[in-house]
């Protein structure tokens, strides 16, 4: 009971030194707070149909396709990357590894289909597997919050037929381990009536971010030397 409490132990500290390494701090302004949750299953099944077929089958406004069919070619990554990591052969039937050109409509997925009624049983399977996967979990996380926003700026463009000012990105700054700092502004930043109050509030969450991942890294290092060896999980 014990060795197998340490494994979960060890185990949590490896998937949080994999996510730590980097601190990302975004900031946005917004119609409406939503208190979205987070569910796997919602998320996967929403992204998978992705393509330029279904975009424009969905009305999806032109400018932008891009980033949607940008998030599924992501997840179509993380996915392809698993099956890399368990397995190097597979790397040969993973084309969207090797060729950053790749044209997802060209290529035949690997990821495993929630909507195939002939063999849902051994789909839905595949699926669970990887939601035990927490590096995975992480991105499909990450890639539900992007399609969140982009699901609203189609609505308001949809609507307006302008480009929507609000639920956008405007700053976003990250800060890797290497001590190497990107800073990203949206253009329409600049032109914005709060622009100095949206950069002030983004200055803030950096200082206060920086501090709590510090921390959190602390805390993460020096538990992990105590640990005699790391484990990223089975996949099976």
């Amino acid at each position: 009971m014990i060795e197998e409490l340490g494994k979960r132990k060890t185990k949590s500290l490896s998937y949080l030194l994999i996510d730590i390494t980097t601190l990302e701090v975004n900031t946005m302004v917004v119609e409406q707070v939503t208190g979205n949750q987070f569910i796997p299953w919602e998320v996967y099944r929403d992204v998978y149909p992705i393509s330029k077929q279904y975009l424009e089958s969905r009305g999806v406004y032109p400018a932008l396709r891009d980033r949607y069919l940008s998030l599924r070619k992501q997840l179509e990554i993380e996915y392809c990357l698993l099956l890399v990591e368990h397995d190097p052969t597979a790397i040969k039937d993973c084309p969207i590894l090797t060729d950053r050109t790749v044209n997802l409509d060209l290529v035949e997925t690997k990821l495993p289909n929630p909507f195939n009624t002939g063999d849902r049983p051994t789909e839905n399977s595949k699926i669970q597997s990887i939601f035990k996967q927490q590096n995975f979990l992480n991105s499909l996380e990450k890639i539900g919050q992007l399609k969140l926003t982009l699901d609203l700026q189609n609505q308001a463009l949809k609507k307006n037929q302008t480009l929507a000012v609000n639920d956008i990105i405007y700053a976003q700054t990250v800060i890797k381990l290497n001590g190497e700092i990107i800073n990203r502004f949206h253009h329409q930043l600049f032109e914005h009536e709060h622009k100095d109050l949206i950069l002030k509030i983004h200055q803030e969450e950096i200082v206060a971010g920086s501090a709590q991942w510090h921390k959190l890294l602390e805390t993460a290092l020096s538990s992990t030397f105590a640990q005699p060896t790391l484990s990223t999980g089975d996949f099976p």
